[in-house]
């Protein structure tokens, strides 16, 4: 059964929080569940990724902007996915106080890395 992926934004200041959502479904249950990965933190601390398995629509988050459809992978292909987006490196710590550490890099936030 193909999965669909989709890029998710929720609201965040001063940019909105993107992740990545591959949504799947109970079969017992018909009921929406999915694997939600993301980076969190700041440019000012460096960021770390997260992976979460839900069973929520976050269309129903307080917080939910968008669902961008982007790609479907087969289920047999999950794991592997999951491996892939492991192994990109979260953006580090950037800044040290109001100074950037190496100026000539470009800045990465939590968009970037999605």
């Amino acid at each position: 059964m193909p999965y669909p992926v989709y890029i998710l934004a929720t609201l965040g200041a001063p940019r909105n929080h993107h992740a990545i959502f591959i949504e799947t479904r109970n079969t017992h249950t018909n009921t929406l569940t999915g694997a939600i990965f993301q980076v969190t933190g700041n440019i000012q601390t460096g960021m770390t990724f997260n992976h979460k398995d839900i069973n929520t629509n976050p269309e129903d988050d307080i917080d939910f902007i968008s669902k961008e459809f982007i790609e479907t992978i087969d289920e047999q292909d999950l794991d592997r996915v999951k491996e892939i987006v492991n192994a990109v490196e979260p953006p580090r710590k950037q800044f040290h106080g109001p100074k950037r550490i190496d100026p000539s890099a470009p800045l990465r936030r939590r968009q970037e890395w999605t």
